[in-house]
């Protein structure tokens, strides 16, 4: 039975369209101390629920194989020195997945650790002060949630890509680029699940890759060339390389859309709730 508790918090993903995926902040004491983290996750279409609806979250995990949920909880003195600490794997950036017996450990250098299975329905995310805090620790924060939403929903037939959404697609773009924002697909649902919330997929969709020196026109990508560009721009992460489910979806996304180079100088970037490539 949950109670009603102030320090415990619960968030489902775009809610309306019944994704079984939830987030769980726990030991932030009081609201206002994670306040920063709850506003984040609202703006990427995590909605908080409570009372009966949480104790219905719960119970989904254990009658529903696709259900996940992620416990974010500050981390303790022991984990913060994991998280600080310098690794091998700095070399390759402020990510890493180090494979263990059973399980895989997550890091964002400096702000997070993460430990996930995909026999285990619940996961865990341990975070520093600083997580969701300033604009590092959004970054961090959208980009760990980002990760979570990747792996959670892979089985699903959901795949996502660092961009924005525009009218008739969605612009690809590198993580630094579109500010660790994601685009997911949901193939089976047809739906466009971004921060501006669940659209359905055009009939006509695009996906396009800027380019700095083009001018004045559009040049059609083949759907191997648009393969290829999409996966090395997936969310998805894993130290083993792209899965046989994740490389299928990308097949999918490659055939049923328009892949197109756009000019860089005619797109306008997200400005507040809108980004449009004229």
């Amino acid at each position: 039975m949950i109670t009603d508790n102030e320090e415990t918090f619960y968030f489902q993903y775009h809610r309306d369209e019944d994704y079984p995926i939830f987030l769980k902040l726990e030991g932030f004491g009081q609201r206002d101390f994670a306040d920063s983290l709850i506003k984040l996750v609202e703006q990427m279409n995590f909605r908080e629920i409570d009372g009966a609806e949480a104790e219905v979250a719960e119970r989904e995990l254990s009658r529903n194989s696709s259900a996940r949920m992620l416990k974010f909880k500050p981390a303790s003195f022991k984990v913060v020195r994991q998280i600080e600490s310098a690794a091998h794997s700095d070399r390759f950036g402020l990510e890493s997945v180090l494979p263990k017996e059973g399980y895989k450990v997550y890091r964002y250098k400096n702000q997070a650790l993460l430990v996930y299975s995909y026999a285990a329905e619940m996961w865990e995310c341990g975070v520093t002060e600083n997580f969701a805090e300033n604009e590092e620790g959004i970054i961090a924060a959208r980009t760990v949630l980002n990760r979570f939403l990747s792996w959670s929903m892979a089985p699903l037939g959901v795949i996502g890509f660092w961009g924005v959404p525009v009218k008739e697609g969605l612009v690809v773009m590198k993580p630094k680029e579109s500010q660790a924002e994601v685009v997911f697909l949901d193939l089976n649902k047809r739906k466009v699940l971004s921060m501006d919330g669940a659209k359905p997929i055009p009939s006509r969709f695009k996906i396009m890759r800027l380019d700095n020196k083009l001018k004045n026109r559009n040049i059609k990508m083949s759907s191997e060339e648009l393969m290829s560009f999409l996966s090395v721009h997936t969310c998805y992460l894993d130290p083993e390389g792209l899965s046989r489910p994740i490389r299928q979806l990308l097949q999918a996304v490659s055939r049923r859309a328009e892949g197109l180079i756009h000019p860089r100088e005619s797109f306008q970037p997200r400005n507040d709730k809108e980004a449009e490539a004229s």
